[in-house]
Formats: C-alpha cells, sequence, structure tokens
C-alpha cells in the first residue's frame, strides 16, 4: 500500500505502545531527550488484545454436562479461572543452552528429564499435571477426552521446550491435546522438532478435537524440541498436554561427535568414508549423512539454512583428538593421519602424509587463533578437506605502529594492549595506509586531527580480555581534516568512530568511505577469559558514526556491505549521525549501502534494544545549520530490529528510493523480540517548535519497505511504517510501497539483489 499525507492509516497516524521505537542511551557530547519506552501488559490467558480482564466460562458446581461432542469428562469440573489481564509468560533458563540428561536403557519418561530449555505463556511446564493457573504445582491430573495419564507435560501456548538426547534415543511418542480442564475451548498446534527439522505437526487442535498421537524416528538427533502455538488466534484457554510423552529405545550412553570444520561456503571436501556433515553458521545448521566422495559447500547440497550469512561445513567424527606437539614444535607421524591446529573451537584441519612437520602457522596456511597459543592434534577422523581455508598464508605482525610524519604506509601490526591502538597517528600530514593487516584489543587505527587515507587493508578486533570491556573501533577519529576509507575489509570491530570535522569546504577536504566491507561490528563486552558476556557494554557500537560532524560539503558514504551475525555482534544504529550536518546545496550523501542485522545480545527475548540501519538526526541543537542536510537513497536495509531507517531531527534532509527487509525472524528462525517497525519520521524532541525549528523540511518518499513482526505463539503483522510527522513542520511523505509480509526467502533474495546490482555497476567491495 502507498502512504498519503492526510490518511488516517494506523501506521502513520498513532504509534501503539508495542510499536514505539525504543530509547537509545546517550551520546557522548549534548543533550538528548531518549525516546520514551512504554510496555502494555498481555492477558495470556483471557485475550490477545488490550481490552478488560476476562474470566473462563461461568460455571457452578462439579460435573457440568460437556457440550455434545467435546468428549471430556463430564467429572472435571471447569475451574473459574479468573485471568487478572497480566502478563504470566514464564522462561526457565537460556534458550539454546542445552545439558546432559540422565537417560537410561530402554524407554524413559520424557517428564523425568530435565529439559534445557522452556517457556510457557501461562504458569511454568508442569511436570505430570496439567497445566493449572499461573502458579507452579496448580494443575490437575492430565486429561484428554476423559483419559487420564500419570506422566506427561501441561503447558500453556506459546510453548517451547528444549532437550538434549546426544542420539542415546531412537524414537519419541506421545498423546496431545487441549485438557479437559478448559473443556472445549482453546486452540492450539502441536509441533515436534528434532535437530532443526520439523517432524510432526498436528495441525489445528481445539477441546473438540480427539486426542492425537505421535511416534517419531529420533535415531542420530541430538536435539528434541516441543512446541506448542496458540492455532493463530489468541491465548485464551491453550491448555495443552504432552500425554505419555516418552522417549523410545534409549542408550545410556549416546554419541560424543566432534564438529571439525573441513569447507567454507562453496569450496570442495572430500569424504574417504561415509560421515556426517552439517552446513551453516552459529546455531543454524543442517546435516547430512554422506557417502564417500567429493562434494561443494553449498546451498545447493543442503538447502540454506542462515540466509545472507557466510556459512561453511562440518564434519562429526566419533574418534577423540589427542595431542601431538604445542605451537612451533615438531611432531612425526607414521601414517596418513588427520591433524587440526588451533585452539577452543578455532581451528584448521589438514590430512597429512607420514613424515615430520612443524606445528605452525606454515604447516597449516593460517592462523586460526590469532593472539592465542595453539596445539596440534590428531584424529581417526576419515575426512580430506579441499581448500578448507581459503586464507591468506600465515601473517607474522610486528607491534604498534606509531606514525608522526606523513607518507604512504604498509605492513602488518598489532596490539596485545587494550589501552593502545595497533596504528597511532600523531601528525597533520597526509598519511595513506595501505596493502595492510592490522589487528587489536583496542582501537585499530587512532588520530586527532589528521589527514588519513586507508585502503586495501584487513582490520580485525581482537578480544580484550579484560572484563566488561569491548574491543575498540576500526578507526576512532577526532576533530578530523580530511578522511578517506576504501575497499578495507573489518571484522569484530566497534567501527568507524569521526568527532568532529575541522576541514576547509573550500580546498574539498571531505570524508569518503567507500566499498568497504564490514563484518560483526561488535560491542559486546569481554567475560576476561576469551569469550563474552550476553550483556550491553558502555560502548556505543555502531558501522559509522557521525558525531558533530558538522557543515561538512563533500560526506560520502556509499557501497559499503555490512552484515552483522546474532550471537557475534552487539551494534546500535549501523549508521549514525549525531548532530550533524553537510550544508544546503551539498548534503551529506549515504547510498547504494547493503546493511545486514542489529541485535542486541539476547536477540529472542530482550525486547528492549535500539538497534537500527540508518538513523539521521540523533541528538537536539538549537541552530538549523548544525543538524540535517542528509540523503539517504538506495540503500538496502534487511533485518535491523527496532527500525530500518529514520529521521528524529535535523532540517531538510531525505531518504529515498530505498528497500527495507525484515522477515522479523533470526537466521534459526526464531522470532526477533525487540522486531519493530521498517521506516519512522517522527520530532523525537519537538524541535519543529523551536524558533527557528530545527525540525523541518524533512521527506521521506518512494521507499519500499516490507517489515514483519512475529509474536513468539507464530502470529505475524505487518508493521511498514510510522510516519507521524507528515503534512507537519513542513514534512513531505509520498510513494512510500507495503510489500507485505516478508519471509527468510525474502531476505536471502535481497542479499542476491545486493550481488547482481554490484555486479551490473562494476563494483568491487573489500580488498
Amino acid at each position: 500500500m502507498k502512504d498519503t499525507l492526510n490518511t488516517a492509516a494506523p501506521e502513520q497516524n498513532t504509534l501503539s505502545a508495542h510499536n514505539t521505537p525504543l530509547s537509545r542511551r546517550l551520546r557522548s557530547v549534548g543533550p538528548v531527550i531518549g525516546l520514551t519506552l512504554l510496555t502494555l501488559s498481555l492477558a495470556a490467558c483471557g485475550s490477545g488484545t488490550n481490552t478488560a480482564p476476562q474470566t473462563s466460562v461461568p460455571v457452578t458446581g462439579t460435573g457440568t454436562t460437556p457440550t455434545a461432542g467435546t468428549g471430556v469428562n463430564p467429572d472435571i469440573a471447569l475451574v473459574p479461572y479468573k485471568y487478572d489481564g497480566q502478563d504470566r509468560a514464564w522462561t526457565a533458563r537460556s534458550a539454546n543452552t542445552f545439558s546432559t540428561q540422565a537417560i537410561v536403557d530402554g524407554s524413559n519418561d520424557l517428564s523425568a528429564q530435565n529439559y534445557a530449555s522452556a517457556t510457557s505463556g501461562w504458569g511454568p511446564v508442569e511436570i505430570n499435571r496439567s497445566n493449572g493457573e499461573s502458579v507452579g504445582g496448580d494443575g490437575n491430573t492430565l486429561t484428554l477426552n476423559g483419559k487420564t495419564y500419570t506422566t506427561g507435560l501441561g503447558v500453556h501456548a506459546a510453548s517451547e521446550i528444549n532437550y538434549d538426547l546426544n542420539g542415546q534415543c531412537t524414537g519419541f511418542q506421545t498423546d496431545m491435546g487441549v485438557d479437559d480442564e478448559v473443556r472445549s475451548l482453546g486452540s492450539v498446534t502441536f509441533e515436534i522438532w528434532a535437530d532443526g527439522t520439523k517432524l510432526y505437526d498436528s495441525g489445528l487442535m481445539t477441546g473438540n478435537t480427539a486426542t492425537k498421537s505421535a511416534n517419531v524416528d529420533l535415531t542420530g538427533r541430538k536435539q528434541l524440541k516441543l512446541i506448542v502455538t496458540n492455532g493463530g488466534d489468541n491465548l485464551s484457554y491453550d491448555h495443552a498436554d504432552w500425554a505419555g510423552a516418552t522417549l523410545l529405545g534409549c542408550k545410556s550412553s549416546g554419541i560424543t561427535s566432534n564438529w571439525t570444520s573441513i569447507a567454507s561456503e562453496w569450496q570442495t571436501f572430500t569424504l574417504t568414508t561415509a560421515s556426517t556433515v552439517r552446513y551453516g553458521v552459529g546455531t543454524a545448521w543442517i546435516q547430512k549423512d554422506l557417502a564417500a566422495g567429493t562434494y561443494t559447500c553449498s546451498n545447493a547440497l543442503f538447502g540454506d539454512p542462515a540466509y545472507g550469512y557466510a556459512k561453511h561445513c562440518e564434519v562429526s567424527g566419533t574418534t577423540a583428538w589427542s595431542n601431538l606437539a604445542t605451537e612451533s614444535q615438531n611432531f612425526t607421524l607414521s601414517a596418513t593421519s588427520t591433524v587440526r591446529y588451533g585452539s577452543g573451537s578455532s581451528w584448521i584441519q589438514k590430512t597429512l602424509a607420514a613424515g615430520t612437520y612443524s606445528c605452525s602457522n606454515a604447516t597449516f596456511g593460517n592462523d586460526p587463533a590469532p593472539g592465542v597459543s595453539k596445539v596440534c592434534q590428531v584424529s581417526g577422523t576419515a575426512v580430506n578437506a579441499v581448500n578448507a581455508i581459503a586464507s591468506p598464508s600465515a601473517t607474522t605482525y610486528s607491534g604498534p605502529l606509531v606514525i608522526t610524519k606523513g607518507g604512504t604506509y604498509s605492513g602488518n601490526w598489532e596490539s596485545q594492549d587494550p589501552n593502545t591502538p595497533a596504528v597511532d597517528i600523531r601528525t597533520s600530514e597526509p598519511v595513506v595506509i595501505q596493502n595492510s593487516n592490522i589487528r587489536g584489543k583496542g582501537n585499530i587505527i587512532a588520530a586527532v586531527r589528521a589527514r588519513l587515507t586507508v585502503r586495501n587493508t584487513n582490520a580485525v578486533g581482537l578480544n580484550p580480555n579484560v572484563y566488561g570491556r569491548a574491543q575498540g573501533n576500526f578507526l576512532n577519529l577526532n576533530e578530523m581534516y580530511n578522511l578517506d576509507v576504501e575497499n578495507n575489509t573489518v571484522s569484530g570491530t566497534l567501527g568507524i568512530y569521526i568527532r568532529a570535522y575541522v576541514g576547509n569546504n573550500a580546498a574539498n577536504d571531505a570524508i569518503k568511505i567507500l566499498r568497504n566491507k564490514f563484518k560483526n561490528i561488535d560491542g559486546r563486552p569481554s567475560d576476561g577469559n576469551n569469550g563474552y558476556q550476553s550483556a550491553y557494554s558502555d560502548q556505543h557500537p555502531h558501522t559509522v558514526q557521525f558525531n558533530g560532524v558538522q557543515k561538512i560539503a563533500n560526506a560520502e558514504i556509499a557501497w559499503n556491505e555490512v552484515i552483522n551475525e546474532p550471537g557475534k555482534s552487539l551494534v546500535e544504529e549501523n549508521i549514525n549521525l549525531y548532530v550533524s550536518s553537510g550544508v544546503p546545496g551539498n548534503p551529506i550523501l549515504i547510498h547504494d549501502n547493503y546493511i545486514q542485522g542489529a541485535y542486541n545480545p539476547q536477540p529472542a527475548s530482550d525486547t528492549g534494544f535500539a538497534g537500527g540501519g540508518i538513523l539521521i538526526g540523533d541528538g537536539l541543537v538549537t541552530d538549523p545549520s548544525l543538524m540535517g542536510y542528509t540523503e539517504a537513497y538506495n540503500n538496502q536495509i534487511v533485518s535491523t530490529t527496532n527500525e530500518g531507517m529514520t529521521i528524529v531531527g535535523g532540517v531538510d534532509s531525505k531518504i529515498y528510493n530505498n528497500r527495507i527487509i525484515s522477515s522479523g525472524l533470526l537466521p534459526d528462525g526464531r522470532p526477533i523480540a525487540a522486531q519493530n517497525v521498517g521506516l519512522y519520521i517522527w520530532d523525537i524532541n519537538g524541535a519543529g517548535k523551536f524558533s527557528p525549528p530545527t525540525f523541518f523540511n524533512n521527506s521521506v518518499y518512494g521507499n519500499y519497505v516490507v517489515w514483519t513482526k512475529v509474536s513468539p505463539n507464530g502470529s505475524t503483522n505487518e508493521n511498514p511504517f510510522w510516519l507521524v510527522e507528515c503534512g507537519t513542520f513542513n514534512t513531505y511523505c509520498t510513494n512510500n510501497v507495503s510489500g507485505g509480509k516478508a519471509t527468510s526467502a525474502t531476505e536471502a533474495q535481497e542479499y542476491q539483489i545486493w550481488l547482481n546490482k554490484l555486479s551490473a555497476n562494476n563494483v568491487t567491495i573489500g580488498n
């Protein structure tokens, strides 16, 4: 649909509490009036809408005769549960954190096993009893159509229960239905999943539906997931039973597979014996049993488990790895063997003939764990990786570099000290850094009042290993005269931060950020032990942030690719302009960028997050020349959570001809909890009423937006626009088109559109 200036469409002129863009943390300079986060409680069992609390069907006494056809036991009273309109959804432990089960040989009651994680829509998962009310242990005997069960699980939609089976059981059987305690009410579906594959779907079931049974094959499966949805309507009376749920054909010891990387996406690998191989990234995998032979690690073989993300293949072996040597030591093989080199979860694997080798980067062709002591291990796993690591030869780094004179610099530098930049520029003479490799635990490159060019360089952020501290910026720049950043590849940093522009417009000083490739802008705080906390840090990570870059006549951010992965990144707005401005006739240009992903530390459960694609007009000024004069066009924004693109302040800024896409789902299919709105324009600080106004003459037009929100129960709605200021303060909005519902396939297609666009325009990104 198209938006118009005078429409009464809700997405443009009203904003429910759940659609309000979330508040952003304060920036480093200037006053900011944060956005207000409002929340509404949902009646988990009374209603799916924000209406007065409801009670269940009024029933007095016990033994009420059921409605004809319900099949429920007339001796069970319908308890008049009084739902109070408050959200009583329940979660146990952390999603996707699995623990070993105490499984014995033979059949095992599922209710006797420890689940790894669980959610239920109204009170906790009940063991061997129905859901009842919102307090643990308040359920009744599990009863489906008059039949009672002594074992099973009572839940309330929406529910998800995860178990780690470790390949120990060959089957699972259960009866399913809406418990008799709600009579003919309720509507749910039951789903059984294993290792990411749906094995069973009950279809819609109500209190009137006959009990259904399922018996699924779990041979070789490691994880079991039981899902109950609300059946597509609301959460009222959705008391669901997994009755008599039983694991079958179990062994007390299970599979002890080691997953080892064997090829990157599109590379080939050779199996010398039949093996189990999985393809994907993070927590999103497709697994197949493959015969001996040569294969391509690609969607064509496996399907696509993580659209838009770089994937790889891993092989599962059943033989333990044994230490051969520590780094730089020699080891001798008496026969052809599979050897891996690395540390923790980072390894390079090779099949080596009999002989003597050095346990080093030189033997294995790359450094799989920079800055970490490594070892070599041998395994009996029957796999020969072909081109398993497509990386340059091993890189030798020198210590931090301090530049005090202008010139062109090429080399490999690192800093293992979070407080010391890998490259520190201390001159205003023109400096060019090119064809280099730079890594560090703090800022990669830092400069004050510099004229800097960085091109064709690889930059990698390292874990600072200081508790609570995030790694540094790729570029941390203050009061810049001139900046040119082109064709670099950057991963695991806080991105580019530029505070203030002091260049000379008449001398053609400029800020240009062009054709770079960014991966995982990462503001996660370190846990101090080579890992990261699932929490926010005091950093403000952005792919690019202008802070007080004002009245610049030649600024351009274009043809950059940004891909952030959930669980490996933490970014607020990918591009953020804070109290920054171009000049009339020469706006800041943000165009032809591909930006994918803006996730909080726990994107499936944390509803409070201000991540986004492009934000123009952050902050507050009283002088109109200090914020605005920006144009953002021809960009592609994919899955950036709180918003795709927005103008919240400033004057004479435009957002036009962009594609803004989100399915509302993580790569593993879980809903993004903080998903909000695709495109909005809002005078957040009331600056349109200032004299002179500092929110004025802004416009959004010709944008294509497909933005879907997915609730925990699986229901969806589209939320493409919130154009509240259209028609006020000379704000112009027209021809913005909603494309309806987005899916994972929609997002995958968008990345292909980007690749085709690069090819058609002969643009090469990265180095």
